[in-house]
């Protein structure tokens, strides 16, 4: 009930927005997803239901966005950024945290056959490997015990509450606590796979552009400051040593950041970086490029139809979902 009403009222809202927010020449866009699945529902039983994004609501996404936006690479919003310039017809760029193996397999292919170019934030220390986020494996430790009565707790919300909270060694102690109480087929983990070297290098070949989402998918907020210079600065090691090809581009896990992690991002010798917090670091601004991140429902209407008006508004900003991160001390600035 409390679900539908908000959907209404969003709804609502978008409709007497969207006339005021068209877009804009001096503000580029960068969107953001995770996961392309083909089946939505099917895949929702087991992931995380706002990291996924159906091939079908994906196109529509971006057929949506094709006709407002012109599409470009990072590299090129990049040089439009550091040089001020304004483009004649409003920009965006498409990109995919955490270097899925599904972006191969299911977004890259329509992402070729419509001529949009993309980038990929990978996790180096995954690629290649049978190694699952954090986030996915408590989510489904987590909805695995209340279906077996173990537990009332909403999964979604004692994920968010372990990844908001607990480093990266506290997050590993903490599902092991939770794999010797009630186990998980390593079968069930095979969707959240990385991507494969080849495939990485075969994507960086076509054309998309490789960024770094650190090494092991550490929420820098929460991490030491060796640890954030390792993250950051290894990860960038890995991928350039393998594709042989600068690495420029780097995206924050969970989108937070502070004046350390953007330290970090800077002594590492990244030149662009991207949140999802509506403050800037006022030192290194290019370090702090907002970016809005999309999934299956993002864009639905009161009926749970697509709607123009709410993307719109999602991509605009209209709502207001994006989150100052803690300042840490340090003078940010909000996004203007």
């Amino acid at each position: 009930m409390i679900a539908a009403a908000r959907r209404w009222m969003k709804a609502g809202a978008a409709r007497l927005l969207n006339t005021a927010l068209p877009p804009t020449r001096h503000a580029p866009v960068v969107i953001g997803y995770h996961r392309v699945v083909e089946d939505f529902d099917q895949a929702a039983e087991t992931s995380i239901p706002s990291m996924l994004v159906s091939a079908a609501r994906l196109e529509e996404h971006l057929d949506w966005i094709g006709r407002r936006y012109r599409f470009v690479n990072l590299e090129e919003l990049g040089s439009m950024i550091e040089a001020g310039e304004r483009p004649e017809r409003p920009v965006a760029a498409v990109t995919f945290d955490d270097g899925y193996r599904d972006f191969y397999e299911i977004a890259l292919p329509l992402l070729r056959r419509k001529g949009i170019p993309a980038a990929v934030f990978a996790i180096s220390g995954h690629v290649g490997t049978t190694k699952v986020q954090a986030c996915d494996r408590i989510y489904l430790l987590l909805k695995r015990r209340v279906a077996r009565g173990l537990s009332d707790q909403d999964p979604y919300e004692g994920m968010r509450r372990c990844i908001t909270t607990m480093s990266l060694m506290e997050l590993e102690e903490h599902i092991a606590s939770l794999v010797a109480e009630d186990s998980i087929a390593d079968e069930l983990y095979r969707p959240f796979y990385s991507l494969t070297w080849d495939q990485l290098a075969a994507a960086h070949r076509e054309g998309v552009t490789v960024g770094s989402h650190t090494r092991s998918h550490a929420v820098m907020t929460l991490e030491s400051r060796p640890r954030l210079l390792s993250e950051a600065r290894e990860s960038r090691y890995e991928l350039e040593h393998f594709l042989n090809s600068e690495i420029r581009h780097f995206a924050y896990p969970n989108g937070s950041f502070d004046a350390p992690a953007v330290d970090a991002v800077a002594a590492s010798g990244y030149r662009f970086a991207y949140t999802t917090c509506s403050h800037r670091y006022p030192e290194h601004p290019l370090l702090t490029i907002p970016r809005t991140l999309l999934w299956q429902n993002s864009s639905l209407d009161a009926h749970r139809a697509f709607s123009g008006a709410v993307l719109n508004c999602q991509i605009q900003g209209a709502f207001g979902f994006a989150a100052a991160c803690p300042p840490h001390g340090q003078q940010l600035e909000r996004w203007a």
